[in-house]
């Protein structure tokens, strides 16, 4: 999809809201390029008509859709989380996870079944698998409720010998 096609899809959504019990008249005012798409702000054509709930919204470039973002939060979270998830709201939610990838000679299993029982709510067999897991170079991904706590356990995975790595991923 290009600028035109996508600038018709909003001209067409903002015509629509000609025809709110208001009288008053809209017009697109601004179309900003991401590489999602584009960010279309739209507002009464007379500058003096105060206007409430003219939320931005989104054409997705993949398949010409549209997302009304909202007024409530800094339009740039909105665009944020559309970018990360395709969702404008609600916001794309952090989730901080430590992938074990992989062990080196030595590493200490029994304190790494230990350190996951400890750290994530799994039990003794769930903990072990996860170990059983990591020799056979199998990924397992633990999910954190904080930064903090993901990165102390990925630090002490790697004392023990396991290969870990941290990421955030966004839900």
């Amino acid at each position: 999809m290009d600028r035109q096609a996508a600038t018709r899809i909003a001209e067409e959504f903002v015509a629509k809201q000609n025809f709110d019990s208001s009288g008053a008249q809209y017009a697109l005012q601004d179309v900003l390029e991401r590489d999602f798409g584009w960010v279309c702000f739209w507002g009464p054509k007379d500058p003096s008509v105060p206007v409430a709930g003219n939320a931005p919204f989104i054409v997705d470039r993949r398949d010409g859709s549209l997302h009304v973002t909202g007024t409530a939060f800094p339009v740039d979270r909105y665009i944020e989380s559309y970018a990360r998830i395709g969702r404008a709201y609600p916001f794309a939610v952090p989730k901080h996870v430590v992938v074990l990838e992989g062990w080196r000679p030595g590493m200490l299993k029994v304190s790494l079944t230990k350190l996951i029982r400890a750290s994530t709510d799994k039990g003794l067999a769930e903990a072990k698998r996860c170990t059983d897991d990591v020799l056979e170079r199998k990924p397992v991904a633990l999910t954190f409720p904080t930064a903090d706590g993901a990165d102390a356990f990925c630090a002490q995975a790697e004392k023990l010998g396991a290969l870990a790595r941290r990421e955030t991923r966004y839900q």
